[in-house]
């Protein structure tokens, strides 16, 4: 019998992490696929207007904190002693979890980042080289 509570909360765990995480990985936004290959100015301001990325990381930040927050819960737990969370496995998954949206988030930032330095990098030579005309 405490088997098969053990299953179901295991079970009921694993429905519920994702609906709990995925702030950094689902709803931050990375650049457009192969932005790195198109040199036309004209093209690569379009392509950042029609498809923005997210600059802001509170979501992957809101991660990293339940990240923290599980890992404390887990060495608690890891050292003998029960917490209202459960085992340590399903805690364990919760962890991993915002650990991998933390840092799947944060590369879509860093690379929105870099996508856009890149637009006004281009934007700028372009303009430099028509003044110069």
């Amino acid at each position: 019998m405490k088997e098969a509570n053990m299953v179901r909360k295991a079970l009921w765990i694993l429905l519920l992490i994702p609906s709990l995480t995925g702030c950094g990985a689902l709803l931050v936004n990375g650049p457009p696929v192969g932005w790195e290959d198109v040199e036309d100015p004209s093209e690569l301001e379009a392509v950042a207007l029609m498809a923005p990325c997210s600059n802001g990381k509170a979501l992957v930040y809101a991660d990293g904190f339940m990240a923290a927050a599980y890992g404390v819960v887990l060495a608690y737990e890891l050292d003998g002693n029960p917490s209202y969370l459960g085992d340590p496995i399903t805690t364990s998954l919760a962890f991993g979890s915002f650990v991998f949206s933390a840092w799947t988030g944060n590369q879509k930032v860093n690379d929105c980042k870099a996508f856009n330095a890149h637009v006004y990098q281009q934007l700028r030579n372009s303009a430099e080289g028509n003044d110069t005309r």
